[in-house]
């Protein structure tokens, strides 16, 4: 009887050890790709959550127009050679206050997509913040690319 639970107890144990080697490996290369900040912020003219890829400079100054609405008078549009590079925005929406904020910390290729990973912030219970609404933004440029973009939220 204990020689039979022992002849088990050693195969799952080997199981267990040597299984994971079984299966076929995971792709987990990306190529990483370069990303300059255009803007990064609190205050903006979008309202409400948008992730968005930016390829034409029409789009681009509209964007630009839409997101500074809410400021007196609007800095110029950075100017972007779109035939080599593109923009990629990200608004959280209007929140209540302040503490907010987003950030794409970084891109990579992989395979046909384009994946963007951003980490959003939120102040926490009890903190002290700014009494004000506030739409959280950041702004990157790179080069372009017609792979298909994929946005992946990180836990702060």
């Amino acid at each position: 009887m204990v020689r039979k639970l022992s002849v088990v107890l050693i195969a799952g144990l080997m199981l267990a050890i040597f299984a994971p080697g079984c299966s076929p490996p995971v792709s987990l290369a990306q190529t990483a790709v370069s990303l300059t900040t255009i803007q990064k912020g609190s205050y903006s003219g979008v309202r409400e959550p948008l992730q968005i890829v930016i390829r034409d400079q029409q789009e681009w100054v509209a964007l630009w127009a839409r997101h500074t609405s809410i400021r007196d008078k609007s800095p110029p549009a950075q100017e972007i050679d779109f035939s080599a590079e593109m923009v990629v925005a990200l608004f959280l929406g209007q929140k209540s206050t302040g503490g907010y904020s987003v950030e794409i910390t970084r891109a990579g290729l992989d395979g046909s997509n384009l994946r963007f990973y951003y980490r959003e912030r939120s102040p926490t219970p009890g903190a002290m913040v700014t009494q004000a609404l506030t739409q959280p933004y950041h702004l990157v440029r790179l080069s372009r690319s017609e792979s298909t973009p994929v946005f992946v939220k990180q836990s702060p």
